[in-house]
């Protein structure tokens, strides 16, 4: 084969530099390497091979095969006799293929930070037949690699995003030859629980507030997303009410945050059921009493 026909391999012409050789090959082992073909790895290996044949023959790492001429059979068993067992080559260590997965952040690490674990699939050297290639082996089958489920933990940092990314060095699939296995990258996608309501980057839900705070107003403590809150209750305060906490939601990649909203769901109060049935009386008494000043009101305003 001609050097010409090599050139040709990396889409080349014969008179292209080093350089161009080197970039035209990056190229075409991304495009035809199997670990980016799956289900095609058979189809496009073969492609793979001679793009990695033609560039360490262009480099100078390989020899080019010469054709040998037309000879008699005399000829030719002479020289089988006399040609020279061929030398052993070691093929260049390659870098394996990053892996992309989706990491499912909840709310409370991508507004306050925290540790993340992520569960996604790889291909390695098989783990049974340690890559030996044995065609006995049932988990590859001779291949050498298999899939493998990879568990990772991710550092989040506070103020996270949808679609921010999280680069884990050498989390990625295996290296080829001996070289470094490649990266993992991760992309932020933020879940929210069923107590929740979310609208772009402002986040809604409901916090317990017994009718006697509603009524007379006071400093109730939320626990919102594992934490603490104080929330100062403004007197007769409905149910449903709303409490914005501004700067306390999500954040784009601007830097831009949104809202936390609290709804109020009026519930009893703890002492409730121990009200004796004087205690009760004077209840009734008390709100009959401000429901006639309410009405006395209403017909002097008319």
């Amino acid at each position: 084969m001609s050097l010409d026909q090599y050139y040709r391999r990396l889409e080349l012409p014969s008179t292209a530099s080093p350089v161009e050789i080197k970039r035209a090959y990056r190229r075409l082992r991304a495009k035809y390497h199997p670990d980016r073909n799956k289900g095609r790895e058979a189809s496009v290996e073969p492609v793979f091979k001679r793009i990695q044949e033609a560039f360490e023959i262009l480099i100078g790492e390989r020899k080019a095969p010469v054709p040998s001429p037309q000879h008699g059979p005399a000829q030719s068993r002479e020289r089988e006799r006399d040609a020279s067992p061929p030398e052993p080559r070691s093929r260049p260590p390659m870098r394996g293929a990053d892996c992309m997965a989706e990491l499912f952040v909840p709310l409370e690490a991508a507004i306050y930070g925290g540790e993340v674990e992520a569960t996604y699939m790889t291909k390695g050297p098989c783990l049974q037949c340690q890559g030996l290639a044995s065609h006995r082996c049932p988990l590859c089958r001779g291949a050498r690699v298999a899939a493998q489920r990879k568990i990772q933990t991710v550092r989040i940092l506070p103020g996270a995003w949808d679609g921010q990314r999280y680069v884990v060095e050498g989390g990625g699939y295996a290296g080829v030859h001996g070289g470094a296995p490649g990266d993992a990258i991760f992309s932020v996608v933020i879940v929210c629980s069923a107590a929740f309501r979310r609208d772009g980057l402002n986040i809604a839900c409901d916090i317990e507030v017994d009718f006697v705070t509603a009524v007379l107003g006071g400093a109730v403590q939320a626990h919102v997303l594992g934490r603490a809150l104080q929330v100062n209750i403004a007197p007769n305060a409905q149910s449903g009410s709303a409490i914005r906490l501004r700067g306390q939601g999500l954040t784009d990649r601007s830097g831009m945050r949104g809202d936390l909203t609290l709804h109020l769901a009026l519930v009893m109060p703890t002492g409730a059921s121990h009200l004796t049935d004087g205690e009760r009386q004077r209840l009734h008494a008390m709100f009959a009493a401000a429901r006639e000043r309410a009405a006395n009101d209403n017909r002097k305003e008319r």
